[in-house]
């Protein structure tokens, strides 16, 4: 779900970062979230801190995408907009309910729930091919900062952290034509002007009336990555405490992961995610070296000694 919901934002942030370049970001951020292994591989109590640390920010993250659709041009409290306030407290809040009354999302998304978001990502991508831009925007690219790329390749890196296998590939594959799609009608200046940039491809593009359903699945999603990472939260507060049940471990989480998505906005949030994960991703890759170096001087188990 970080996948799904972090398209409506997080592409548009790092597209600011990096321009054009965003593009080679996406499969390296895909290569490096390979490369560190599945995240539920026992990493002791500094790989528990981190994953729970990866999934608070990611609850943030999901929270902040339908208040940024909701409500136009609000992406904090700072702007004073009570309303992003409002929805961005109300989407952990209804989540945290749903998951006190029952409702749970699989681990793994069942593979209609896949085949319908690539279909919406083929449309999408349709729409925009299917309407020369205004402007040509490929002839616009320029070298890249020292250090935009780096940026985009962190901001992009948790929407894949959760993702193996052939989801990663499709995971990178579907983000990379979604973004080509918005880069080729809008270009990266325009497209990082604002975290909610896919609503001005659309209108650049000549479908204004698909905003409206744009709206709707951004918030349908977020609020469904939202619940999926406030019942982990709670899961995690079960593991601590030995009950079932939402603990005041995991009431305290979600209460402070309202108040950051009002606080942070969708750029804030989408920058902290990077890092956080980031730092869980070093260390699944130094705890899968120190495996592997450990492995290969105890070949089954024993140490050999050669004469």
């Amino acid at each position: 779900m970080a996948l799904a919901a972090g398209l409506f934002t997080v592409l548009a942030v790092a597209a600011s970062s990096a321009g054009w370049w965003v593009l080679a970001a996406l499969p390296l951020a895909g290569v490096l979230a390979w490369a560190a292994g599945a995240p539920s591989v026992p990493r002791g109590r500094a790989g528990a801190v981190l994953t729970t640390a990866r999934q608070w920010c990611l609850l943030v993250l999901c929270a902040t995408v339908p208040a940024a659709y909701l409500v136009p041009g609000a992406t904090s409290v700072s702007a004073v907009n009570v309303g992003y306030a409002v929805v961005a407290l109300a989407v952990p809040l209804v989540a945290s309910v749903a998951d006190a009354l029952g409702a749970s999302l699989p681990e793994r998304m069942p593979r209609w729930a896949v085949a319908v978001g690539l279909g919406l990502a083929a449309a999408f991508a349709a729409v925009c091919v299917a309407i020369a831009p205004a402007t040509p925007t490929w002839t616009s690219a320029e070298p890249p900062s020292a250090f935009g790329p780096l940026v985009a390749v962190v901001l992009v890196l948790p929407l894949f952290s959760d993702l193996r296998a052939a989801r990663l590939v499709a995971g990178v594959m579907t983000s990379s034509v979604v973004l080509a799609a918005a880069l080729h009608q809008v270009g990266p200046i325009r497209f990082g002007l604002s975290p909610t940039s896919l609503r001005d491809v659309l209108v650049a593009a000549d479908a204004s009336a698909l905003v409206t359903m744009l709206v709707v699945i951004a918030v349908v999603v977020g609020g469904l990555g939202a619940l999926r990472y406030v019942g982990r939260l709670r899961k995690t507060g079960e593991r601590i405490t030995g009950r079932t049940g939402w603990s005041g471990l995991a009431v305290g989480a979600v209460a402070a992961a309202c108040v950051a998505a009002a606080v942070l906005g969708p750029v804030l949030a989408a920058q902290l995610a990077g890092v956080v994960t980031l730092a869980d991703v070093a260390h699944r890759l130094v705890r899968r070296d120190r495996g592997e170096r450990t492995s290969g001087r105890h070949p089954g188990g024993e140490e050999e000694h050669q004469e």
